[in-house]
């Protein structure tokens, strides 16, 4: 199958981890995110254009919506900047999101 030159402008796909709970056991979780897809020579700006940036602000830049995620009261939260950058506070995870962007954006290789 032949490929295409031209990409969709978004793509979505899930974040997965793991977080220690205060016993000390691994809890799962994933969510999924809608994102602008940039190309490479845009991400490659972006990151020299914002080398002082931090990963939670490229994301907060890409990042369109998202499913998945919850308050407090275990009740859906809406998508906006103040509610991802809340998210992003949690150590590790704006880099996690950002290292899934990185591949997902991509071509991969098929299995």
């Amino acid at each position: 199958m032949a490929i295409k030159i031209l990409v969709s402008n978004r793509v979505k796909f899930k974040v997965k981890g793991t977080i220690k709970d205060e016993a000390g056991a691994d809890q799962p979780f994933d969510f999924s995110i809608t994102c602008s897809r940039l190309n490479a020579d845009q991400i490659q700006a972006k990151l020299r254009d914002e080398s002082e940036a931090s990963v939670t602000d490229f994301m907060v830049d890409v990042v369109e919506d998202w499913s998945g995620v919850k308050d407090v009261e275990d009740k859906p939260l809406s998508f906006d900047e103040p509610n991802l950058r809340d998210l992003c506070r949690i150590p590790g995870l704006a880099a996690l999101a950002f290292r899934t962007y990185l591949v997902e954006v991509g071509a991969k290789e098929k299995n």
